[in-house]
């Protein structure tokens, strides 16, 4: 078991933490581990969620509660409590509670049905809100992207995970010139500084023009499927990034709000709050009740590639691990539950870059390499995966699992898959912005030896 969860093991239905009692576990993140909960004695209160650090005595709690209790906005999780629970392995680790929201994280929502330009509008314009909010209090989201926003059956977009955030007075807590974040989101010109600095180690300031950017490129994808193109690391003529509104079908209005907060000059980005109000400006157009549906143009998979000649072959975009995790895929779909765990292993030990969704933390010049992976235009709300299940699948092996597999959940899981990052289709389970394939029964020829 890996060794950051072991002092959760005993955290199981029934345990209570300080006046909380845990009904389920729910969610893992980088630093936390989230359960449903219930206050003590009034289970007509409902359910609240808590968040546990996976790390004793970990300060990004205490920064977090600083900015839940600053922010009232109904964009941003309404805290509730704030403890610390004492381990029967030993150590301390801070908790803090916060309403438990009801919804699908947002590219999940995109791809539950058709959406039109209004209904993302009006998503866009509640996550500008609470970052207006933020703003005005000094703080910085730093982690903006389609996992950390949870969408409501009423519509209600609650923008999550602030503990990778940071305030007026707030210490950083990683080291090198970035803080947490996720690369592929990263603006443009923290990504230069961080590429100009990287032997100094000299911090970058965040400022509110980085989360701006990062919900134009949530939004981007939301609308296109697929990430605006790389950043370059030197200044010179403008990357080529295709106006979404050339790859589907959105409204006018929403197509230069998002090439707004895509601008490479962050001055020319607009604040929050003025992205708000040109937002719900917009959503009164027209136009803005149509669904949104690919173009043409979105079939030609080199769209969206950076300025130059055009490559040898689209099916090569990717190289050999693009090679490999369609031939991963392929396998999945001709049966992978027949496939000997052992067999699975070595395919995916082959080690390459990180997805695009995966948290860098700041740190780890590999980390800062997953933006420079290929960009393929896919439909519009059709390239999501599915989301990891919160419960083992319906024939799936649980634990133990075997070598070469992953325990998510209560249940075996093979990956993360080579080559594959999130939205991972409808074959794989997104987690943690990875892809992973169910196991089930593994039939295995008698001559065949247990994996070791």
């Amino acid at each position: 078991m890996d060794t950051h969860t072991m002092p959760h093991a005993d955290v199981e239905p029934g345990v209570t933490i300080g006046p909380w009692v845990v009904r389920q576990r729910w969610d893992r993140g980088s630093f936390g581990v989230v359960f449903r909960v219930e206050r003590a004695g009034h289970p007509e209160a409902g359910s609240f969620a808590l968040k546990l650090a996976l790390q004793a005595e970990d300060a990004r709690f205490t920064r977090e509660v600083a900015l839940l209790q600053s922010l009232q906005n109904p964009s941003v999780p309404r805290f509730e409590d704030r403890g610390w629970w004492d381990s029967p392995r030993g150590g301390q680790y801070p908790y803090l509670v916060m309403e438990w929201v009801e919804g699908k994280p947002l590219y999940e929502w995109a791809r539950s049905t058709r959406r039109t330009s209004r209904q993302v509008i009006h998503v866009l314009e509640q996550l500008s809100s609470a970052l207006a909010c933020a703003h005005a209090a000094g703080a910085v989201h730093r982690d903006v992207k389609g996992d950390n926003v949870l969408v409501t059956s009423e519509g209600r977009a609650v923008l999550l995970d602030w503990g990778c955030g940071i305030h007026l007075g707030a210490v950083e807590l990683t080291d090198g010139p970035l803080g947490p974040g996720t690369a592929a989101y990263r603006s443009p010109e923290s990504l230069r500084w961080s590429w100009a600095h990287r032997l100094s180690g000299e911090r970058y300031e965040p400022k509110g023009t980085d989360d701006v950017y990062a919900l134009g490129v949530t939004a981007y994808r939301l609308c296109t499927g697929t990430y605006p193109p790389p950043v370059e690391e030197a200044s010179g003529p403008p990357r080529r990034l295709f106006p979404p509104r050339e790859l589907a079908t959105i409204s006018a209005g929403l197509d230069e709000l998002l090439l707004a907060c895509l601008h490479e000059e962050p001055l020319r980005r607009p604040p929050a709050a003025s992205l708000f109000i040109a937002l719900r400006h917009a959503a009164c157009a027209v136009e803005a009740a149509a669904l949104i549906l690919p173009t043409p143009a979105a079939a030609d998979t080199e769209k969206a590639s950076r300025p130059g000649p055009p490559r040898r072959s689209p099916l090569l975009v990717g190289g050999l691990a693009v090679a490999v995790s369609w031939a991963l895929v392929a396998l999945v779909l001709l049966g992978t539950q027949a496939l000997r765990a052992r067999d699975w292993g070595a395919l995916l030990m082959m080690r390459g870059k990180p997805s695009a969704e995966t948290p860098d933390a700041g740190i780890g010049e590999e980390a800062l390499a997953s933006a420079e992976t290929g960009h393929a235009i896919l439909s519009p709300f059709m390239a999501y995966g599915r989301a990891m299940p919160n419960e083992p699948l319906p024939g799936q092996r649980t634990p133990p699992c075997r070598r070469g597999e992953k325990e998510i959940n209560g249940g075996c899981w093979l990956g993360p898959i080579e080559g594959e990052r999130a939205p991972c289709g409808d074959t794989l389970y997104d987690y943690q912005g990875k892809c992973y394939a169910a196991v089930g029964p593994v039939l295995r020829s008698p001559t065949s030896e247990e994996p070791r």
